[in-house]
């Protein structure tokens, strides 16, 4: 294992940043991972990637854990979450650097790639690093986290050479005030008319994933709690109130107002698992913060979502594992470490757990072998089928034998995946960034109407968590593994398209297959072909 990407700005580089570059927050998100109940080494000093049997051997002593909290508050860092393999601490720059003995550099990511922000502190390749005493007996280590990406929006082909430096953050401020002046507006109910072939919710993602039979039968997720990762949930927008769904917020360590998504991209995801599971508890974790600053990182909004109990999380979000040339890395960075292991041992206990398959990103969490990774299918409307080039397939480098995705949901095509019609909050990004994008044709709908065009694998996980949850309504004792299977033997083969170029190997997309390895993984999934097999 090894640091996360190494692309970073020296104090020289520092002197000749642009003025409209936005500083990192000085504010820093540490993911603290413990030393096993024997005092052996804990799981960033384990180079093989993570099992479900192996998982269990990471389990740390409650008490040591006890005593390193103990020792990093009397430090001055404030732990935010506490999972069952991992703790979530925050601490200023400074605190850091003395701490653990080392220099962080400023780190800058590209700003047109949908990260949660866009710089960030970092210590360098080579930079010195020490563990203190007092912690030394206690801790495996501690690694800031890094934003990660929605994926809502594709990813890009990167050339070889540096990554290109991010120079133009979104200000907070004008965003809010374009909210609030969209929001004087109420949006309708009803989506507004588009000159194009496209989905609507429920009834045009239910009919295709064939859940209406399943629904008639009496199967609409009662009794299954579905906690939902994203930016935020506004379901007062009038699409959900209608509904009448079972929903509500919870808000991860420094994510603010449960009550709004300036992003967009959380509250019209979800609009997908509610319509295929309408009768399911939804608790959604918000990890967006309103002001633009550093939210909640995606190990805290995990941490978060366990702290409910649920059988099945549900995550639009991950990172691109890519080297600087854009080709996959091979080995899991260490500051995925404790993710991996939350995530591992969430499905041990019989969680199931979705993640996007990514947007041309070799995506990780969505490459985990025990996940459920959900690629794209389009379907026209002539109900022809083929493989999403916006969404990805590739075979992990990391996780041997890993074929990524397992299985899909429905996702438009290049450029912009404008296929699901979706409420969103008027005037949040997606609501303006869908209606008049930088690159190319909007997606028909004003910019603060509370209504946008898009899909991607974001679209892809939270409709196939809410088939998980139809099933598991039928039988409760469903395991991860089960699920998994019973979906990936009746997904509907897909073997025409290819899956998105940037995720294959010289920008060539995999090509659908009859096999399971493809495009489309097993292909597109029938709720009530899989509900049939209970």
């Amino acid at each position: 294992m090894h640091a996360y990407k190494q692309e970073t700005e020296s104090s020289r580089d520092r002197k000749s940043t642009p003025p409209s570059s936005a500083p990192p927050s000085d504010e820093l998100r540490v993911a603290v991972t413990f030393k096993r109940a024997n005092g052996a080494d804990g799981p960033t000093k384990f180079s093989p990637p993570l099992s479900l049997s192996s998982v269990k051997e990471f389990q740390p002593d409650p008490m040591v854990v006890d005593q390193a909290l103990h020792q990093l508050s009397l430090l001055g860092f404030q732990p935010t979450r506490r999972g069952n393999l991992s703790v979530s601490v925050r601490c200023k720059r400074e605190l850091f650097e003395q701490t653990f003995g080392t220099q962080l550099s400023v780190v800058r990511l590209d700003s047109k790639l949908d990260y949660a922000f866009h710089s960030l502190y970092y210590p360098a390749q080579g930079a010195p690093w020490s563990m203190p005493p007092q912690l030394a007996h206690v801790l495996d280590d501690a690694y800031i986290q890094w934003p990660h990406i929605y994926m809502g929006r594709r990813a890009k082909a990167r050339a070889a050479g540096r990554a290109k430096k991010a120079t133009i953050v979104r200000g907070s401020t004008r965003r809010a005030g374009t909210m609030a002046g969209a929001a004087a507006r109420l949006p309708s109910l009803k989506p507004p008319a588009v000159n194009y072939f496209h989905l609507n919710v429920p009834d045009g993602v239910t009919g295709l994933l064939n859940v209406d039979k399943v629904h008639k039968a009496g199967t609409i997720g009662k009794g299954v709690r579905v906690v939902m990762v994203d930016t935020g949930f506004a379901h007062s927008h009038p699409y959900f109130v209608s509904k009448g769904y079972k929903s509500s917020v919870d808000l991860a360590p420094h994510a603010t107002n449960d009550a709004t998504d300036l992003n967009g991209h959380g509250t019209g995801e979800s609009a997908n698992l509610l319509a295929v599971a309408p009768g399911i508890t939804f608790i959604g974790i918000k990890v967006n913060n309103d002001d633009g600053s550093n939210g909640a990182s995606m190990l805290e909004g995990f941490q978060q979502a366990l702290l409910h109990n649920p059988h099945i999380i549900s995550l639009s979000m991950g990172y691109d594992l890519r080297k600087d040339d854009g080709t996959q890395m091979s080995e899991l960075p260490n500051n995925m470490a404790a993710l991996e292991a939350e995530i591992q041992a969430a499905i041990a206990r019989g969680i199931i757990v979705v993640f996007s398959a990514g947007n041309g990103h070799f995506s990780f969490p969505g490459m985990m072998p025990n996940v459920i990774s959900a690629g794209g299918v389009f379907v026209d409307e002539n109900s022809a089928m083929q493989a999403s080039n916006y969404a990805s397939a590739f075979q992990s480098r990391i996780y041997p034998g890993r074929s990524v995705p397992d299985f899909c949901g429905l996702v438009g095509m290049l450029p912009h995946a404008s296929y699901i019609e979706l409420p969103v909050p008027p005037g949040s990004e997606i609501d303006r960034e869908q209606a008049e994008p930088d690159d190319g044709q909007g997606d028909g709908t004003a910019p603060d109407d509370g209504w946008g065009v898009f899909s991607g694998t974001s679209a892809a996980a939270p409709q196939l968590a809410g088939v998980c949850a139809l099933l598991l309504e039928k039988n409760p004792g469903l395991s991860p593994s089960d699920a998994k299977a019973i979906l990936r033997r009746t997904a509907r083969s897909v073997t025409k398209g290819s899956a998105n170029p940037s995720s294959g190997k010289n920008n060539v997309g995999v090509p659908a297959s009859t096999g399971d390895t493809g495009a489309a993984g097993a292909g597109l999934i029938d709720a009530f072909v899989a509900w049939q097999q209970l």
